[in-house]
């Protein structure tokens, strides 16, 4: 996971998010007694997943899952809300709370793009918090909720997470937390950091023993193995956050 600078809204979604938004909120406080049984269901519009929040997301996630950092090549990624929109169920099996927090359906902050597989089969309509925080449940709430979920956008994944080779580590109980609730050690993620991190190692030791046999920093063959590596740590790349830890303190990307 790395941090994600979101930057500012997308033009067409700031200029409908508040018209949208204003009339859930009217919505909810003129049937609320529905929405909270679960019987009126959150009418959202997929202003949410336009094509222009999409490309937004896609740019600024640089093409990665926001949580797994795996790319997303040929497959399907979820527009995933972080509080969910229409519902909230306690974690890990506890009853649905109606409705979600419909009031940050279009709020730019509340958007990013993640896998499919973690979104359906982990993340799901769960939004954890800790037992001392009080859970908003309406647009006229105003706790200061205080979640499990690292949200990428305001603080580093980094101070929670790294990796040993490969295997990503919780660093604080947030950190370890979000591992197995991500599903980050799902086979999926397992096997494609596995197939990365092999490509980097090979690399690494070859151009250690390259430089140990007396050839050159500024042979072809050792300054690409040098680039690779260098782009590997670059937010770009996929899985970037295993890279850096396991090429902490290598002289040769200086």
């Amino acid at each position: 996971m790395i941090r994600i600078n979101k930057g500012l809204a997308p033009p067409l979604l700031s200029s409908k998010a508040k018209v949208l938004t204003d009339k859930l909120k009217l919505d909810y406080d003129k049937h609320k007694k529905k929405y909270v049984s679960g019987k009126k269901p959150v009418n959202i519009t997929d202003d949410y997943k336009s094509e222009e929040v999409k490309i937004a997301l896609v740019n600024c996630h640089k093409n990665k899952c926001c949580f797994s950092e795996a790319k997303f090549v040929g497959d399907y990624f979820h527009v995933e809300h972080f509080r969910p929109k229409a519902r909230v169920d306690e974690y890990p099996k506890g009853i649905s709370i109606y409705p979600g927090y419909y009031w940050l359906a279009y709020d730019w902050s509340n958007l990013f793009l993640c896998k499919s597989r973690i979104n359906s089969t982990f993340k799901r309509n769960f939004f954890p918090l800790t037992s001392k925080s009080k859970r908003n449940l309406n647009h006229n709430d105003t706790n200061i909720e205080i979640t499990q979920l690292i949200d990428p956008s305001a603080e580093n994944p980094r101070k929670h997470i790294r990796f040993h080779q490969d295997e990503p580590i919780g660093k604080t109980k947030k950190g370890h937390f979000n591992i197995i609730f991500l599903g980050l050690r799902h086979p999926d993620f397992v096997e494609a950091r596995s197939k990365r991190f092999q490509i980097l190692k090979a690399l690494k030791d070859s151009t250690d023993s390259l430089i140990a046999n007396g050839i050159s920093i500024t042979n072809s063959t050792v300054s690409e193995n040098i680039n690779l590596l260098k782009a590997a740590i670059l937010p770009e790349a996929e899985f970037s956050s295993m890279a850096k830890d396991f090429l902490t303190g290598w002289p040769h990307l200086k």
